[in-house]
């Protein structure tokens, strides 16, 4: 079922709200996780996300994006108004019990695993902001390549090029890091 077909049930269907949960909950925790770095504040801002989307559900009007771009947005201006009220910094360490969101046979959720976390996170904070939110898109949200479009405002084949490109300068700064120790 699509987004607009799944909405539109919403509207009438409690249940449908709860599917839209089970899609999106996930990989909302996990960008949230990576950027707010603590495990009860991104389940908060999750169910923040989803109570703002409950009550907008009644007049949403569908305008062609997908559910997960506008939960995502909302979880981004979720997130900034915690950091206002709270004086949060991004640079805290994750929680140890932290698990990816994803159990997705990826070979690139294998490969991020195996990398040092603490090298990984000095070398992210050392990448362009635009690269640091692609690269959360993709493996702390969970998104694929047409999500991250939509999110982003750019086509798929573009969203596709800031992946690489952005995990090529990922890799890049790690092996510098990497051969200094």
């Amino acid at each position: 079922m699509d987004d607009h077909a799944l909405l539109e049930r919403a509207k009438k269907d409690p249940e449908a709200i709860g599917e839209i949960y089970d899609l999106y909950a996930e990989k909302l925790y996990g960008f949230l996780m990576k950027r707010c770095k603590h495990k009860e504040t991104a389940e908060d801002l999750v169910a923040k996300v989803f109570t703002k989307f409950i009550e907008a559900v009644p007049t949403f009007e569908w305008r062609g994006f997908s559910l997960g771009a506008w939960l995502y947005r909302a979880a981004s201006n979720a997130l900034i108004d915690h950091w206002r009220s709270a004086s949060q910094r991004m640079d805290t360490q994750i929680d140890e019990d932290w698990e990816p969101p994803s159990k997705e046979k990826d070979p690139s959720w294998y490969a991020e695993q195996t990398l040092d976390r603490e090298k990984i996170q000095e070398v992210m904070k050392g990448l362009s902001p635009r690269d640091q939110e692609v690269l959360d898109l993709h493996f702390f949200g969970g998104f694929e390549t047409p999500e991250i479009a939509e999110v982003l405002q750019v086509t798929p084949n573009h969203a596709s090029v800031l992946v690489y490109r952005a995990l090529g300068r990922l890799r890049t700064k790690y092996v510098r890091v990497m051969s200094n120790v």
